[in-house]
């Protein structure tokens, strides 16, 4: 039976953490935050799962790599990162999503994509829960699963307005899971546009070639929380029970700790945690890169705000 996967995709900083941890509060549901993380910081250098323990000696993940590998020692990550960097780069897109079943491109994607699939299931076996969350984020890992993995996959697309989006990669954020004091990194207004529209455009043909997919703004997310979370919900076939939501309101969510795997500051959050618009961007930008932004990302800019 192939294991229920959420994939939480879309640009960094665009909502994805949170959608993921309100996920992580529903039965039968486990989130494991950024499962790409694992081959580069997470293993190799020794990163913190959100429990507080390294991720390779945290029980939850220790068990889990020790069903799905014989252990972490057990995985080559130096080939493990070979085939990451073969494939999901966003320069491979394109043939990602011609969907070949045959070349060297679609074996590299099926080999990377096995190594998810084993985490995946070892997740359901040591959690119990029926549904795994991964919010890696990047289109090209969701076509790898979507396209080239036995799994049965639900793609949530989650879109931000560009220049939220751009104004946040410009600050230099310290990562929660980082021994070494590491920052999630910035970008320039005009890259994180041209990422913006990449990704995004990717996620959508990724939906046309038939993955199952529901396209939501952060925006929508923010306004109507308990609404949005019901759609996804239904979205991924999961059962849930009204009581199951009172973690949830308009403005707040009451946030359990996990295992969770990235760097995001609000990935370590517990308690009551507020909910509110993060729209510094129209008066911290300054008007040169928010006109630039607009001016890159318009065509999609515009039609997403009418989701």
């Amino acid at each position: 039976m192939h294991p229920r996967v959420i994939f939480v995709g879309g640009v960094s900083r665009s909502g994805t953490t949170l959608l993921h941890r309100l996920l992580g509060q529903l039965p039968d549901v486990v989130s494991l935050g950024e499962v790409c993380n694992l081959w580069g910081t997470g293993l190799r250098n020794g990163d913190l799962c959100t429990c507080g323990d390294l991720i390779a000696s945290c029980v939850f993940w220790k068990e889990i790599g020790d069903r799905a590998f014989g252990g972490w020692d057990a995985v080559d990550l130096q080939e493990m990162r070979r085939l990451r960097g073969s494939i999901d780069r966003i320069r491979f897109l394109p043939a990602l999503l011609q969907g070949k079943r045959s070349g060297a491109i679609q074996t590299t994607a099926a080999a990377y994509a096995s190594y998810y699939t084993k985490i995946y299931t070892a997740a359901l076996e040591v959690s119990g829960a029926q549904v795994v969350v991964d919010s890696s984020k990047r289109a090209p890992l969701a076509c790898c699963l979507g396209m080239y993995a036995d799994v049965d996959l639900k793609l949530v697309h989650i879109v931000r307005d560009s220049r939220g989006v751009a104004y946040s990669c410009t600050k230099n954020v310290l990562r929660v899971d980082s021994v070494r004091g590491a920052t999630l990194g910035t970008a320039s207004p005009a890259d994180t546009s041209l990422n913006w529209i990449v990704q995004n455009l990717a996620l959508e043909i990724l939906s046309r070639k038939g993955v199952s997919t529901r396209m939501l703004t952060y925006e929508r997310l923010i306004e109507d929380p308990v609404g949005v979370l019901r759609e996804v919900i239904s979205f991924a076939g999961l059962s849930v029970d009204e009581s199951a939501m009172r973690f949830l309101s308009d403005d707040h969510a009451v946030l359990d700790a996990g295992h969770s795997i990235g760097g995001n500051p609000m990935r370590a959050q517990t308690g009551s945690v507020s909910l509110r618009l993060d729209d510094a961007w129209r008066t911290h930008l300054p008007r040169t890169d928010r006109l630039l932004v607009s001016a890159l990302t318009y065509p999609l800019l515009r039609r997403y705000s009418r989701s």
